[in-house]
């Protein structure tokens, strides 16, 4: 089996990696970046997740509130994923045997997964969300902590 190391070697040595990576300023402020945007998501995330839970903002509804709230996800998300990328091919050769490099890898495809079930299935049904406040509360409940969870009620056989 090929091995992934010469890439990651190459990817290292280029020139704007290693400028990068030796330039005072470049990696501290991409690094800041990356920080900075994951506070942010992580933020707008637990805003989303407290409503979700009725526990904050119960007075508007949820469909409001996410699709508010969903844009800037996104604008923290994407700015979040480029510098981490960035911090990666500036030195490969350190990060990719880190396990614990890997393990931020691996829960972030989980809750990628996740967020990917709630857009395709719970977020399907966000309007009727609000119908009856204190069903859907705990229905929401249910949703935040189970991501395959159907918000709506059974149907009558």
């Amino acid at each position: 089996m090929p091995s992934i190391v010469p890439a990651f070697g190459w990817l290292e040595g280029l020139a704007w990696t290693t400028a990068l990576r030796e330039s005072p300023f470049g990696y501290p402020l991409i690094e800041t970046s990356h920080v900075a945007c994951i506070v942010v998501f992580a933020g707008l995330v637990i805003m989303m997740d407290l409503r979700l839970v009725g526990l904050a903002f119960t007075q508007a509804p949820l469909a409001q509130i996410q699709r508010r709230l969903f844009p800037w996800q996104m604008a923290a998300f994407v700015p979040s994923t480029a510098t981490g990328i960035l911090l990666f091919c500036v030195d490969p050769l350190r990060y990719y045997r880190n396990v614990f490099f890997l393990a931020k890898l691996v829960f972030l495809a989980l809750a990628g997964l996740n967020a990917l079930a709630f857009h395709l299935k719970t977020y399907r049904r966000v309007e009727g969300w609000d119908e009856d406040l204190q069903v859907a509360d705990r229905r929401c409940l249910a949703a935040a902590l189970v991501p395959d969870y159907r918000l709506e009620p059974p149907h009558p056989q």
